[in-house]
């Protein structure tokens, strides 16, 4: 005779309480304003058109517009049958440019719908995979300057813009 042991559950604590009730606003995604970083292929044109059919508008950023304004495009022409509403604006931003140059994509992302919600830093590039003394010197800086260095200027530029407006949001390193 075989028994059967019940599966433990592990009770909902205070803190898991205080989490949930954190992300209570991120429940109802219908009009938030979130901009994807790396939204021309891969995991961000998929976040820019799952956060669409969740209702909300999509600052696309990325390097190659032609991709965006396809990216845009799709989501607008889906969003049209619903609404006249635009829900979707590209934004050409090359995360490894001087901080000046992303300071101004930044604001052209903030003005296209009048603030952010949440931004998430999806641009990145992988490279081969290498034993680190068969790095260069430039793939090393390439690497670092794309993942690092520029998901924190676009993190500090946005942030600085919702501390400004009041209204605070939040901010996805992916």
């Amino acid at each position: 005779m075989t028994t059967q042991v019940p599966k433990y559950v592990e009770p909902r604590t205070q803190e898991m309480n205080n989490v949930a009730n954190h992300l209570e606003p991120w429940l109802q995604l219908e009009g938030k304003v979130v901009f994807v970083t790396g939204a021309s292929a891969g995991l961000g044109r998929e976040f820019c058109l799952d956060l669409a059919r969740s209702g909300c508008r999509v600052v696309a950023g990325a390097r190659r517009g032609d991709r965006l304004k396809s990216l845009c495009d799709e989501i607008n022409t889906m969003a049209s049958s619903n609404s006249h509403l635009v829900r979707a604006m590209a934004i050409e931003l090359d995360v490894t440019a001087d901080g000046t140059t992303i300071e101004a994509s930044i604001k052209k992302a903030w003005d296209a719908f009048g603030h952010i919600d949440a931004l998430i830093n999806n641009a990145g590039v992988r490279g081969g995979i290498k034993s680190s003394v068969d790095i260069s010197e430039e793939e090393w800086e390439n690497t670092l300057r794309t993942n690092l260095t520029g998901s924190w200027l676009v993190s500090n530029y946005v942030g600085r813009q919702m501390q400004a407006s009041k209204k605070g949001g939040s901010i996805i390193n992916i």
